[in-house]
């Protein structure tokens, strides 16, 4: 963490930190990209795994390259996202008042088993899904050829969306005990939240209620544990802040 000795920083100072911790994570994000370039052909045989026998091609001759480039940098900024998280909230970490770093650190324990939950079940069931949809869309009258590097780009924005999905009901425990959000707004927002997540199942996946269920029913649950940690972070609040 950022010293906190109890004096105070001058300008120069703050500066002089700051240049120190952003130097921390772009090392750590160079160092992490540069072993997702050595090893990108294993990284891509796992990022193809969910396409099935589907063949990925490039276009022009320095395409393969750039989507080898791409996928190091994507990968790295990943795996170095703790490294360059730690890096911010040590910077800003002796601003904050001390109920406001208790909840900080409460939050950031679960950041990260979040996040690679959001990715897993991406992986794992929401984005073969949608993948098959989008690919068989166009019918039996073309072939799909998809370049490398726009596959690339598609399954990690896929990923890291759901990765960070998966941390609003974290969120939503960080904003309650700041109280900045409270349940009682939630549960009016149900029904809309319904609404959209169903619009959603349905335009990204397949006509079967089984697969539309399959991807609408934790997102459901999702915003129903939003509100219940909404609710919890509001308690938690009161609670530590009544008078003793």
């Amino acid at each position: 963490m950022s010293r906190d000795n109890g004096a105070t920083m001058t300008v120069l100072q703050h500066l002089a930190e700051l240049r120190c911790r952003l130097m921390a994570a772009g090392a750590a994000f160079l160092a992490a990209a540069s072993a997702c370039f050595a090893a990108a052909e294993p990284i891509r045989r796992f990022l193809v795994r969910p396409a099935g026998e589907l063949t990925l091609v490039y276009f022009s001759p320095p395409e393969a390259f750039t989507a080898q480039l791409k996928l190091a940098l994507l990968a790295g900024a990943v795996l170095s996202s703790p490294v360059i998280l730690y890096e911010i909230l040590a910077f800003i970490y002796p601003a904050l008042t001390p109920f406001e770093k208790k909840t900080c650190l409460r939050a950031l324990t679960g950041i990260a088993l979040l996040f690679c939950g959001g990715a897993a079940f991406s992986y794992l069931a929401a984005f073969p899904l949608v993948l098959r949809f989008l690919l068989d869309y166009a019918g039996g009258g073309a072939s799909p050829k998809l370049s490398i590097g726009e596959y690339i780009s598609f399954f990690f924005s896929f990923h890291v969306f759901f990765g960070f999905i998966f941390q609003l009901p974290l969120a939503a425990w960080a904003l309650g005990r700041l109280d900045l959000v409270r349940a009682p707004l939630l549960r009016r927002g149900r029904k809309y939240a319904l609404l959209v997540i169903l619009i959603l199942a349905a335009v990204l996946t397949p006509p079967d209620p089984f697969t539309q269920l399959l991807l609408a029913l934790p997102l459901l649950l999702l915003y129903e544990l939003c509100i219940f940690m909404a609710a919890v972070g509001c308690r938690s609040r009161i609670k530590e802040m009544a008078p003793q």
